[in-house]
């Protein structure tokens, strides 16, 4: 798997060798880094920093969806600032974000546009999560590059070159994979609530006493509040699931709560209720629930 900065070299590479294309396709899940590379390879190429590209450059046009969709005349508009003489010398750019979320309209005159390109030196970056549903005659225009979802492990190692808290480090990332997302989540207060009683819970769980109780004490502001609750269930199921491991003689996930799981004395019939338990809470939370009532029941049957 090749990191944002191998890529990024890859490309200063290529057009070292004068041999970049005109229209490159980034596609993989959230926090892959496609916008990170599509907006380093721009400041490389423009001769800026990144974060004054981020802020504007005059020879970079940035597209991202209206309303759910890229409409035609987002793309009428790129011609049109892409026809007229660049004040500045050097390459112009384009950044299309969600590909995938095309018109037809608007995708067909983005292949007018790219079967006409105003200079030799034109490159655009197309962004997708969703690579299925990118139109295949803009599939077919484009160098695709493939990037593959940051590890846990990868994101740790990020955070603890952050000075971000050891625990944090090794439990957030699997929460999000967005490096940003997850600097943001270090720095939430209720985030911080969040893991406290998290151990609480846990701890609460091993020593076989009262969840209810628990939860009917420190759980409030988490069970009424979706965000915050899928976030406690997702790391919830990473409990459970270290629990299976260890009961398989695996490598468990979250190595600080391995005493823990050492103490914690469950069967592995219950092991994988609670995991199919904590589960259908979590893709109950898509929808228009009684949270109160949901989660209370969750709390009987675990």
């Amino acid at each position: 798997m090749k990191n944002t900065e191998s890529i990024v070299e890859l490309f200063k590479q290529a057009h070292k060798n004068n041999k970049l294309s005109h229209l490159y396709l980034l596609s993989g899940p959230k926090g892959s880094g496609k916008k990170k590379i599509s907006f380093e390879v721009s400041a490389y190429l423009l001769g800026q920093d990144v974060e004054s590209v981020k802020r504007g450059h005059i020879n970079l046009y940035f597209i991202e969806p209206d309303n759910n969709t890229i409409k035609v005349e987002q793309i009428e508009e790129l011609q049109k600032e892409f026809s007229k003489t660049s004040l500045v010398s050097g390459y112009r750019i384009f950044i299309i974000e969600h590909v995938d979320l095309f018109t037809i309209p608007a995708a067909n005159k983005l292949l007018k546009f790219l079967e006409e390109p105003t200079s030799v030196k034109t490159i655009g970056f197309l962004l997708t999560t969703n690579k299925e549903k990118v139109i295949n005659t803009i599939l077919s225009r484009s160098q695709n590059i493939n990037l593959p979802a940051p590890t846990e492990g990868d994101l740790k190692i990020k955070l603890l070159s952050l000075d971000i808290d050891p625990y944090k480090a090794e439990v957030l990332p699997y929460l999000d994979k967005n490096i940003d997302t997850l600097k943001q989540l270090c720095e939430d207060s209720k985030i911080n609530h969040l893991l406290e009683v998290f151990d609480g819970f846990t701890e609460t769980l091993v020593k076989g006493e009262s969840i209810w109780l628990y939860s009917d004490k420190y759980m409030n502001d988490i069970k009424y509040d979706k965000i915050y609750l899928n976030y406690f269930l997702q790391i919830l199921l990473i409990f459970y699931l270290d629990l299976f491991k260890l009961n398989n003689k695996e490598e468990v996930s979250l190595q600080s709560l391995t005493e823990k799981y050492n103490k914690y004395k469950i069967s592995k019939k219950k092991i994988l209720k609670n995991i199919e338990l904590i589960q259908n809470l979590i893709l109950k939370l898509n929808f228009n629930i009684n949270l109160d009532l949901a989660f209370n029941e969750f709390l009987l049957n675990l």
